[in-house]
């Protein structure tokens, strides 16, 4: 009996995963991401795609966009590597770091009056948590301010001690890291690939901070395109899921309210805002 007790979890996660949910439904709540927006970074393991958030951190984007159309991250890796923590790639050495420049750091703005979805349920890091353009957001109404979170997938700019150090050294963040918010300027989300960038050879925490160390080398970064650089015919478009839809609603719920007969204790209805994202899909040509 025991031995169908974790298949049929596995089955109920499966079927509330934002791939699943996207590759089934059939609406028309789906916004297309810019092509001047969207990432496609090529490991040996596969295509991880990821869209920039030119709103919140306008600076970090155009840099990024720049120092992307230029190739300087083809051929570079993933050379510090935590696990539970971050996934960090770039240039690696300092004599090249500082040939770019620094940024002001982006990791807070006045609060917007569009679009904004509130999660509905406390949280432990921010005032108001919710999602915005379908990306996990903390705002304090007080102060009149929001930020992006350090969710699983969110790609941010690694700095110094100086908040405004950052330049062309990013990572994507691999377990929620919430103490982060605030702190360092998130820029983007994975949209599709997580499970590549989970895969990534890891570093020991305890020697030089996760960097891995010679002759062991970190995954290699093959190409990281915009898909505004890439010729239209071959261009891969994506979309997400509008978080102000009600078929965003309907997937909160789903996920918030469990009622599958596995659940003989039933679960709180509530919903870590990091423990889900919003569905997004490629855009068949068909």
């Amino acid at each position: 009996m025991r031995r169908f007790i974790i298949p049929s979890l596995a089955a109920l996660i499966a079927a509330t995963s934002p791939v699943a949910i996207a590759q089934q439904d059939e609406t028309s709540s789906y916004r297309e991401v810019y092509p001047e927006n969207l990432l496609i970074m090529t490991l040996e393991s596969g295509e991880v795609v990821i869209e920039l958030n030119e709103d919140f951190a306008p600076g970090h984007v155009e840099q990024m966009r720049e120092l992307i159309s230029s190739g300087i991250y083809d051929g570079e890796r993933f050379y510090r590597v935590i696990d539970g923590f971050v996934a960090q790639g770039g240039l690696e050495v300092d004599e090249r770091i500082e040939v770019y420049p620094t940024l002001t750091n982006e990791n807070e703005r006045m609060a917007s009056d569009e679009d904004f979805v509130p999660l509905g349920n406390e949280d432990l890091f921010a005032p108001v948590v919710g999602h915005l353009d379908g990306f996990a957001v903390g705002r304090n109404p007080e102060a009149g301010t929001e930020w992006l979170l350090h969710c699983p997938g969110a790609m941010a700019m690694a700095r110094g001690v100086d908040p405004d150090s950052g330049s062309t050294e990013f990572y994507i963040v691999l377990d929620a890291q919430r103490y982060l918010d605030r702190n360092l300027t998130v820029f983007g989300r994975v949209l599709s690939g997580m499970e590549h960038i989970q895969a990534l050879k890891r570093g020991d925490r305890a020697i030089e901070s996760g960097v891995i160390q010679r002759p062991e080398r970190g995954d290699e970064i093959l190409t990281a395109r915009l898909a505004v650089n890439i010729p239209e015919e071959e261009r891969p478009r994506w979309e997400v899921l509008e978080t102000t839809s009600e078929d965003f609603e309907a997937y909160k719920t789903r996920l918030r309210v469990r009622t599958d007969e596995f659940f003989y204790n039933t679960p709180p209805e509530i919903l870590d805002v990091c423990a889900f994202s919003a569905p997004a899909r490629e855009i068949s040509e068909e």
